[in-house]
């Protein structure tokens, strides 16, 4: 409440006229809004960033996101009876809770969109080509993350089609499922077989006839019969492990991609808490008033 001293001479009378002006300052101490409301809304807030470092397996991501979110609704229901009611003007601690607020609902989304991510399955799902070059590409690339035996620079992903082509020529199954067509095409090659040719060579003139009616029509037909059921079934176990290998490739992109969102978020939501809450305090009168 300062005071200024006023002194005016008036025209008609040589005495000064002298008065004391008092300006009364009306204005609410903002230390205790500073470590009772904007503190504990921080901490509410940076709470709601350790839901994206959360791994997905513990099953506790989207509980603890709807928990911090329910938490800062029963304190902002607190902090709205200590705040004048009036409609003239947004308070700035009003400003600062409703962009926290919003910053919290937010992460419940994506969290919900990563476990999306996370759980899908190559039977229900396919991931869209925009999905890989951003997700598993460009995004990892830009926020420094790698996979473990798959290093994320610009010149892996502009070869990323070449290194498909070569790790597919270099996988196991691969090559066994060619030995087995190559096993199949000597068999049809063999048309009566070998062996059996050779074994019939051996045999007398007198005796060829019979031998040629029992051994090439019975023995050497049933053991070509027994290597085609082989070969069949060595297909099928190829293209299994083929199929079941792009399986879980296809679930580690997903997972990969939901680790992405997941560190995107993080980055996000962690510079918007710090500009919100700097911005306010900055905004503020004093912090500190003596």
């Amino acid at each position: 409440m300062p005071g200024k001293k006023n002194t005016i001479v008036y025209a008609c009378c040589p005495e000064p006229y002298v008065d004391i002006t008092f300006t009364i300052q009306i204005r609410r101490r903002t230390l205790y809004y500073f470590f009772n409301l904007i503190v504990p809304c921080v901490l509410i807030s940076s709470m709601a960033l350790l839901g994206f470092t959360l791994p997905p397996e513990s099953g506790e991501k989207l509980t603890l996101g709807v928990t911090i979110l329910l938490s800062l609704t029963v304190f902002l229901n607190l902090v709205a009876e200590t705040l004048p009611q009036v409609s003239d003007a947004i308070p700035l601690l009003g400003t600062y809770f409703n962009c926290i607020m919003f910053m919290v609902a937010s992460s419940v989304v994506l969290t919900v969109v990563v476990l999306n991510y996370h759980h899908r399955t190559a039977d229900i799902h396919e991931m869209p080509q925009w999905v890989k070059t951003v997700l598993l590409h460009w995004f990892p690339w830009f926020l420094r993350m790698s996979r473990p035996g798959k290093k994320i620079t610009l010149r892996t992903i502009k070869m990323h089609k070449r290194k498909k082509e070569l790790e597919l020529k270099d996988r196991s199954c691969k090559s066994l499922l060619t030995n087995v067509l190559e096993l199949d095409d000597d068999f049809r090659q063999m048309s009566g077989g070998p062996s059996c040719g050779n074994y019939l060579r051996g045999m007398s003139a007198s005796t060829l006839d019979e031998t040629v009616a029992h051994v090439g029509g019975g023995a050497c037909s049933v053991s070509q019969r027994e290597l085609q059921l082989i070969l069949r079934e060595l297909q099928f176990i190829t293209l299994r492990m083929r199929q079941a290998d792009e399986k879980a490739d296809l679930i580690s992109d997903w997972k990969f991609a939901a680790m992405v969102v997941d560190r995107f978020c993080l980055i996000i939501f962690t510079m918007f808490t710090v500009v919100a809450t700097v911005a306010v305090l900055l905004s503020a009168p004093h912090i500190i008033v003596e």
